[in-house]
């Protein structure tokens, strides 16, 4: 009788209408949690939450490991707070580039990890003192596409662009003769890929070339999309820090300078990647 009560009580959540997708969906968060709350460091380091933007390769959760991975994440989990003696704490979901903000302008021990260089941001957070990424800025479109490189805005004025909203936009795009789709949830790749496959949109803009290469070989669409650099500059990526963390800013400067800076992250983003095609 006690052996039957414990398959009751086992079967009910898979049984209730909708229960195996909560029950699948609890266990799914309670791992994501459970990763990006573990972290280096010793007892009574500092503990600074971090927050992030899903970027792969630099950041993202592993879908069959549940764990937080990406260059950026192992730079800082694995490199950098051994070495500064503090404890990030990840949070357990993807935020957006407003949120991130505006998380750095009214909490404190708050790191943004994927952020570009925006002067306004300086008055209410704390940019690292050298980029540790530097993003070529792409557009994305089939390979059918008769466009094979972008001179001038007349070149792609005709076209609509997917990417994110309130995401920073880099000088060239800013024409106001080029149309963007924004899409305003933390899933942007994806839903954007999803479109041009669908000739929705005729393209996506990215200003990270390392973003959408490995959106392309995750999904396994190299050879359905060519990849055109714009006539720009490389932009910056940093890790930003609240105010409060002037002291932490000026250690991670210190590590990060002393493990090679953006040659030694080009490094790790190799295992992501490969970085001959940046």
């Amino acid at each position: 009788m006690k052996k039957a009560w414990v398959i009751f009580f086992i079967l009910i959540p898979l049984c209730w209408p909708g229960g195996n997708i909560t029950y699948a969906a609890a266990i799914k968060d309670s791992k994501a949690v459970s990763s990006a709350s573990e972290a280096p460091g010793h007892p009574g380091s500092d503990i600074i939450r971090v927050g992030y933007l899903s970027i792969p390769p630099h950041v993202f959760l592993d879908e069959k490991s549940h764990k937080l991975k990406g260059a950026v994440y192992d730079l800082l989990e694995n490199h950098i707070a051994p070495e500064i003696d503090v404890k990030f704490q990840w949070d357990t979901h993807s935020a957006t580039i407003p949120r991130q903000l505006n998380t750095l302008k009214s909490e404190e021990k708050y790191i943004a990890c994927l952020l570009l260089l925006v002067p306004e941001r300086l008055e209410y957070s704390i940019y690292s003192r050298a980029p540790y990424h530097y993003g070529e800025s792409v557009i994305m479109v089939h390979k059918n596409n008769p466009l094979k490189e972008v001179k001038n805005v007349s070149d792609i004025s005709h076209m609509v662009f997917g990417y994110s909203q309130n995401a920073h936009v880099t000088p060239f795009m800013r024409d106001p003769s080029i149309e963007l789709d924004r899409i305003g949830t933390p899933n942007f790749h994806e839903i954007n890929i999803k479109k041009l496959i669908q000739h929705r949109i005729d393209g996506i803009y990215s200003p990270g070339k390392a973003v959408t290469l490995m959106f392309l070989q995750k999904q396994g669409l190299a050879d359905e999309f060519k990849l055109i650099d714009l006539p720009e500059k490389p932009v910056p990526y940093h890790v930003v820090f609240s105010k409060d963390l002037k002291d932490v800013a000026e250690k991670f400067d210190r590590a990060f300078h002393k493990l090679g800076g953006h040659s030694f992250y080009l490094e790790i983003l190799n295992n992501y990647i490969d970085i001959s095609k940046l």
